[in-house]
């Protein structure tokens, strides 16, 4: 795997790991000698007894991003399976807690009403609307929340934890890479198709960016979430000339865009953040076209990517999940079990397993390795800041997971 450095700077099974409803939550402050408290006492909150952490997770299980909420979780419940067989953490086993919104911010409201005061914490909330919808009660409640969405304009809360780099960051890496592979040059035009929202507007951001730093213009198309056919966007985007198309989207508008593209004539590069791939698409009428002028840039390794834990996970998927495909996302949820994990973990070294000790135990983690996971080590220590500027570029292929990965972009400071 080559590495090199910028100049510019993915996803069922519904339940839990333990059957049954969450019981015994202590409360706010409370006091346990469980887990590893010889020296003193440990101090507790909601959703923490002396054998038990119980963590939530609002997900998309039947929406536009089913496909990978579905083997997010499952890679998440896979990883906590396995550490539990180890011992758990803080001499406690972990629960999941797990629901499906949707893709519906209303409806995901709900549900973190029901559940926030049975959980000591979000291990994750897949979604940049749903996140926005349930901050101020995030902040409020002093809930870790670690994201199955990658949007820059989140960083500034101390309750949110992003695996990587953002939305931003992948974008602005991902063109970078083309231009480097001189698909892309000074003076160019890139059209932008991307949805309304966080998610959408993050990754225009890293298109802006980077387009400002090179001479380049950007033509932005934005869509809804529920829009399929995009011969509109991308027929403008021919017309304007567009030498490069970024797509901030679900892998079904990817799909759309790329197979109109290339039916059209815009036989051009397009590059896709990471909730844009799905291995489907591989087997979709547009997949000759996905192969040829797709490109991924993601803060999470490929399914067959290199590393010790990349390749744990993998291993685990396909012994538990052998008629299933192979999917990126498997490693997103088993990256966000790791880093719930190396939280919790501090927080317990720190004898305050309450909910504002895992939040400052969170932004305590710093230099963190994942073991090839992401594709940089990650820093939380500074609030408004991406953990990592690092993404893996990769391009599809008929590989386990659909990806094979290309280069690690490493990004620079500030972005730029």
């Amino acid at each position: 795997m080559n590495r090199f450095t910028r100049s510019a700077a993915s996803w069922l099974v519904v339940g839990t790991l333990f059957a049954g409803v969450v019981a015994g939550c202590g409360g706010k402050g409370e006091e346990s000698g469980g887990g590893d408290s010889a020296s003193g006492s440990l101090k507790t909150g909601p959703g923490v007894t002396d054998k038990q952490i119980s963590l939530g997770m609002l997900t998309d299980l039947s929406g536009v991003f089913a496909a990978l909420g579905e083997p997010i979780v499952q890679g998440t419940q896979l990883y906590w399976k396995a550490q539990n067989a180890k011992g758990g953490v803080c001499g406690r086993k972990i629960k999941l807690v797990v629901q499906d919104h949707g893709y519906d911010p209303q409806k995901a409201v709900t549900q973190y009403r029901q559940l926030s005061s049975e959980v000591a914490g979000m291990q994750q909330l897949l979604g940049s609307p749903i996140t926005a919808a349930l901050l101020p009660s995030l902040k409020k409640d002093s809930m870790l929340s670690i994201l199955a969405a990658w949007p820059s304009g989140l960083l500034k809360e101390d309750v949110i934890g992003i695996v990587g780099a953002t939305y931003d960051i992948e974008m602005e890496n991902g063109l970078a890479y083309v231009m480097e592979q001189g698909k892309l040059k000074e003076g160019d035009k890139i059209g932008h198709i991307y949805f309304e929202g966080d998610y959408g507007e993050s990754g225009l951001e890293g298109s802006k960016r980077f387009a400002s730093a090179n001479g380049m213009t950007v033509v932005e198309q934005k869509i809804k979430a529920t829009d399929e056919d995009l011969s509109g966007q991308v027929s403008a985007l021919k017309r304007a000339g567009v030498k490069a198309v970024a797509l901030s989207t679900a892998p079904a508008q990817a799909a759309s865009a790329v197979g109109v593209g290339a039916a059209s004539g815009l036989q051009v590069p397009f590059v896709g953040n990471g909730p844009t791939w799905d291995p489907a698409l591989l087997k979709s009428p547009a997949a000759k076209a996905v192969q040829s002028l797709l490109f991924v840039s993601g803060s999470t390794s490929p399914f067959n990517g290199e590393g010790a834990a990349v390749k744990e996970a993998a291993d685990a998927f396909i012994e538990k999940y052998p008629k299933e495909t192979p999917k990126t996302s498997v490693q997103v949820g088993w990256s966000e079990g790791r880093l719930m994990f190396e939280t919790l973990t501090k927080a317990c070294e720190n004898k305050d397993l309450s909910r504002e000790g895992i939040v400052k135990a969170f932004h305590s983690l710093s230099d963190l390795e994942l073991d090839g996971l992401t594709a940089g080590p990650l820093d939380y220590t500074k609030v408004g800041e991406p953990a990592s500027r690092a993404t893996y570029i990769s391009q599809p292929a008929e590989t386990p997971g659909g990806l094979k990965d290309l280069e690690t972009s490493q990004g620079t400071e500030g972005g730029e």
